[in-house]
Formats: C-alpha cells, structure tokens, sequence
C-alpha cells in the first residue's frame, strides 16, 4: 500500500475512533459479492484488510451471505471462502433474505453495534452513505479500497465535536446549586427562557432638549428725592 493511501485511511479510521466510537478489533461484516470477488482476484484479505483498516480486524458474516453463497452459479466452496470468519446472528433465520437486506437490517439507521461493511454492491453503499458512522470497503480491480467518510458522517462528525463543547446536564445542576444567585438567570436544562420586550436603542434615541428657564430680573435701586423735605428716599423698583 502507498504511504500517502495509508494516511488517508488512518486519518479517516481516527475520525471513526473520535466521533463514533470504533475500537479493535474492527469488526467487518462481509457480503457475498465482496467474497466472491476476493475468490475470483484470488486476494489475500486476511493480510490486506489489517492494512486498510489500520489495526487489528475480525471478519464476520451472517447466514443469509451463506446461503446466497451456495445459491451462487460460481465454482467455489463457501466453506472455504469464509474459513475462519466469525458468524454473526442475524433475525431471517426461519425465512432467509438477500446478503444486502440482511446487512441494512443489521446496520439499522445508527450502526448501533459499530460494523465496518465490505461489499462490492453499489445500491447498497449508496444506501449506507446517507447513514453517519458507516465505514465502506470495496475493490477496485485487485486493490481494497476504503472510502472517504460520506457526508452525512462527517455532519454528524461536527455536530458531535461541537456538543462536546458545551457544559453537561449534570455540570449545569451542579453550577446552579453551588451559586444560585450567580446561575439565576442562568438557562437551565429543558427549560425555555422566556423572552422580555426590549426597549429601543438608546445610541438611536434623539436627546430631550431641556428647557431654557429665563434668568431672574434684576432688582435695580434707584434715588428720588423728596421734594418736599429735600430729603433723599430710596425705592427699590422691579
């Protein structure tokens, strides 16, 4: 395998390990035309799978891939083909269903269990896609290929590191019960703010112009005489 092929691969089984976390051994559920394909190029998937995946691995394969096996026109022993996989459980025991069914079943819409999907079927890939947290493996000709995270996982990606940022439930309760007073405003979980009316800008509000009080009239002295007496009298006049 290419060195710069390697990167990508590990860079993308490091955002499956982060966001969703997968851990080995990684388990890989295989369908019938990834097997077969596999007996036709005659690879070695117990060496490469390793590789591509970028740790320790364990195969796995469910009744319904078997039985398709057998039903398959192919001169190949399905025993052979799956030795030393391991057998999943999968619930069309009574009444069997195609590999690729099978496996959507098993994926679910969550990937609960965390399985790695090779398969050469493209439906079924286009329809894994539009899960987050599904790794998908294929051949190219006699190379395994996994593909890039689809979009749908890395949103999910994105949405999972940005929760990650945010105070817990129980972080919250605990913050609000050693400072109530400091968390009183505080939004508490499942619980609304309620939205007050906000009074205008006060930057976009004309100033009140204040009133002009007109300043008090001076008292003035003035002098009369008295003309009868020659006296001088004082009157104080407004």
């Amino acid at each position: 395998m290419r060195q710069k092929r390697a990167k990508q691969y590990k860079r993308h089984m490091t955002l499956y390990h982060i966001s969703f976390g997968f851990r080995e051994p990684y388990q890989i559920l295989v369908d019938s035309s990834f097997l077969l394909t596999v007996a036709t190029y005659k690879i070695d998937i117990k060496t490469l799978l390793p590789k591509v995946m970028q740790g320790v691995i364990k195969h796995m394969y469910t009744l319904c891939v078997f039985n398709e096996l057998k039903s398959s026109d192919q001169n190949f022993v399905p025993e052979l083909l799956i030795e030393g996989f391991e057998r999943r459980g999968c619930p069309h025991r009574k009444k069997p269903v195609s590999s690729d069914e099978c496996l959507a079943s098993i994926i679910g819409s969550e990937n609960q269990h965390r399985y790695c999907i090779a398969t050469q079927n493209r439906n079924l890939r286009e329809q894994l896609r539009a899960i987050p947290g599904v790794p998908l493996i294929y051949i190219n000709r006699t190379v395994l290929i996994l593909e890039p995270p689809s979009n749908a996982t890395l949103e999910k990606a994105r949405e999972i590191e940005r929760l990650k940022t945010l105070p817990s439930q129980q972080e919250i309760l605990f913050l609000h019960k050693a400072n109530p007073d400091a968390t009183k405003n505080d939004q508490l979980p499942n619980k609304r703010k309620l939205k007050r009316p906000k009074g205008p800008n006060p930057l976009s509000c004309k100033k009140k112009k204040k009133k002009e009080i007109p300043p008090p009239k001076k008292k003035r002295k003035k002098e009369l005489k008295n003309e009868e007496g020659g006296e001088h009298e004082t009157r104080i006049t407004e």
